[in-house]
């Protein structure tokens, strides 16, 4: 996610934005709702009727543009528990569920894996991946990192697209977008400035850098066993963030935050040096096991 904040939007907007609590969740009736969208195989459709392999997949139909937007919006306010209900519910098994599914039987081969000799533990760990080679994407860069990711970069597939990442919206298949490589314009560059709270084989961490031209930060949780780590994409993040210098200043609450968020800042008005402070940082591991740091004279890259 690459949002603006400021220290008084952020607490307004925390509950729709990357939220953790479901105290407030909206439900949405997934069989008062679907006649927006029904769910078809691909040789059910007359535009990609086909023989093979490819027309036995599931996809979501949507009657028009409108009802896509409308189940898109609702499945967004969703918590992950709400979205795998809607899903089992419909009877699709989409991306989402795909995703999720991957997930968990990657955290339950690392929980195996802690339970055992450390050969074994790599080869429980090792074969959980190669399960899903070639279906998802994992690091090319870091061998070490076994998150597993979808092979597209669209937020909207990723919740309504079938498993390639497609819907259909009335009678036109609509593709996602690749996903970008690890370089790509508008990514998050890391300054040398991180906060780390530790629960069991689970680290949080807060990292300070930018996003194009503003300040930014990310957030981001890993458990780590036999020099193997796997992100924990559903942990959520709180804190108080203050940075400084040059006579500028920009304060920001987090609050049940995820992933890369940009400043209003731009990187060049604190240039070369910038100062933070980070109060109270947790996470959804350990929401009592909180750490503040301060870190003068950060190069601004």
């Amino acid at each position: 996610m690459k949002k603006f904040l400021s220290y008084l939007t952020i607490i307004m907007m925390a509950f729709a934005i990357a939220s953790c609590s479901n105290n407030d969740e909206p439900q949405f009736n997934a069989v008062s709702e679907n006649s927006d969208f029904e769910v078809i195989t691909l040789s059910d459709s007359p535009v990609t009727r086909s023989t093979g392999e490819y027309s036995a997949k599931q996809i979501l139909k949507f009657k028009d543009q409108a009802a896509f937007d409308r189940t898109l919006a609702k499945v967004k306010e969703m918590d992950d528990s709400s979205k795998r209900a809607f899903f089992n519910e419909i009877g699709f098994d989409g991306a989402y569920m795909l995703l999720d599914k991957a997930d968990e039987e990657l955290d339950h081969a690392f929980d195996l894996a802690e339970a055992t000799d450390s050969i074994t533990g790599v080869k429980i760990i090792r074969d959980c991946v190669a399960k899903y080679d070639g279906i998802l994407k994992f690091s090319e860069t870091d061998l070490s990192d076994v998150t597993p990711s979808l092979p597209f970069a669209d937020d909207k597939a990723e919740l309504l697209g079938n498993k390639d990442g497609n819907v259909m919206i009335g009678d036109k298949l609509v593709a996602p977008q690749a996903a970008p490589g690890p370089v790509y314009n508008g990514g998050f560059i890391k300054y040398k400035a991180e906060v780390k709270v530790k629960n069991g084989h689970y680290t949080s961490y807060f990292r300070l850098g930018r996003i194009g031209q503003n300040m930014a930060f990310e957030l981001e949780t890993y458990k780590r066993i036999l020099g193997i780590k796997k992100s924990d994409k559903k942990c959520c993040y709180d804190g108080d963030l203050e940075i400084s210098g040059n006579g500028k200043f920009e304060k920001a609450r987090i609050h049940n935050g995820k992933g890369a968020w940009k400043l209003y800042s731009l990187a060049s008005v604190y240039s070369p040096r910038v100062n933070m402070k980070m109060t109270n940082f947790s996470s959804t591991r350990n929401s009592n096991n909180k750490v503040s740091k301060t870190i003068d004279n950060i190069l601004v890259k």
